[in-house]
């Protein structure tokens, strides 16, 4: 009697590990709708990165006198596991559920259905560009220079409402009979004209002037009305500044772009030596916007050692519940609003924090 219960018990666990062994099989090698958003590399703008084997400065700059300048300023990004094309299996996500860093989100939600990953690595490309461009002009507008700009437009959906309408190259110069001085007075003027409502768009095309009309629609994710068009922004700037990096895109790094060229361009180190990590978008008019990614950021911040973390206020209600420690984080809505962060750190002062979100949101009646 006990051999036979013996070897019932025995085969019972063969039979289980047989099936958890299958089990596991199976969800390493079925693929997932999913996609992993971890914490990408860290870069200092104010350090230095190989460019064929010889290192160069990350923000260079020609035509105007530089300083020295102390301390870490920080980039920060996000690494996407996974897309449309390489499937992340369902067992490569189980470590997402034991690091706060990771989360796990539909691939759609950063491959809309039809873009494809070569799509969205350009979009990316002329997103960054787009970026270093509007943070050199807000740098030089925060040193009281005068930049002008001309607006291009980079790059057209398929399906978007500006398709067959504009065409990569157009400049714009006007929106309803008004004149269009920078890339954010185009968007407010869209916002301002709403979605499903046509609107009138000035453009110059090999050199002649004509006028489309197109009507913006909201996107599947979002409350702001788009034409379906990317617009690049051109700046005649006092002097050239360069950003070498490589195999990072996005819009993201605007703010601390900015704050990069403005510490080499003034006297006096910016940061006094300590370390700094930030992100925002950022306009040619030192306005700090939205970003997707924030809470691997601020874990990727938190791993660089970072004492000062910032970020839009626009992203409040994105901050986890879970908080890195010992970090000081500090919203912000604009290219002055950080540089006096930074200057709190620096005198020994706390800047202000996250109770900003919760000043925000009883103003807004959240």
């Amino acid at each position: 009697m006990d051999d036979g219960s013996a070897e019932r018990r025995r085969s019972r666990l063969l039979l289980t590990t047989a099936v958890l062994a299958c089990v596991a099989l199976l969800a390493a090698l079925v693929p997932s709708p999913y996609v992993v958003e971890q914490p990408g590399p860290v870069v200092d703008t104010l350090g230095e990165v190989d460019i064929d084997d010889q290192p160069v400065p990350v923000i260079g700059v020609e035509g105007a006198t530089t300083f020295p300048t102390t301390g870490e300023l920080n980039l920060l990004t996000v690494s996407i596991l996974g897309d449309p094309e390489h499937p992340r299996s369902w067992l490569s996500l189980l470590p997402t559920l034991f690091d706060p860093a990771q989360r796990v989100a539909p691939v759609g939600e950063f491959y809309p259905r039809g873009v494809t990953v070569e799509q969205r690595e350009e979009e990316n490309a002329v997103l960054m560009d787009s970026s270093q461009a509007q943070a050199a002009a807000a740098a030089f507008r925060a040193m009281g220079e005068e930049v002008d700009v001309e607006l291009t437009v980079a790059g057209v959906s398929e399906d978007g409402p500006a398709f067959g309408l504009l065409e990569t190259g157009d400049r714009i110069v006007s929106l309803d009979d008004r004149a269009v001085s920078d890339f954010g007075e185009l968007r407010r003027g869209i916002a301002e004209a709403g979605a499903d409502v046509e609107i009138r768009v000035g453009i110059v095309r090999d050199g002649q002037e004509r006028e489309v009309s197109l009507t913006p629609r909201l996107p599947e994710t979002g409350s702001q009305p788009l034409i379906g068009a990317m617009i690049s922004s051109s700046y005649e700037l006092p002097a050239e500044i360069d950003v070498s990096l490589s195999r990072i895109g996005g819009p993201s790094a605007g703010l601390v772009f900015a704050l990069a060229i403005l510490d080499r361009l003034t006297p006096g180190a910016l940061l006094d030596g300590r370390v700094v990590s930030g992100t925002g978008t950022i306009t040619d008019s030192g306005s700090v916007g939205a970003i997707g990614g924030l809470t691997q950021k601020m874990w990727a911040a938190a791993r660089a050692d970072s004492e000062l973390f910032l970020m839009p206020v626009d992203n409040c209600a994105d901050l986890p519940s879970r908080l890195p420690p010992g970090m000081r984080i500090a919203p912000v809505e604009s290219l002055d609003e950080a540089i006096a962060a930074i200057d709190a750190l620096t005198a020994g002062e706390e800047p202000a924090g996250i109770e900003r979100c919760a000043a925000r949101a009883g103003e807004s009646g959240e």
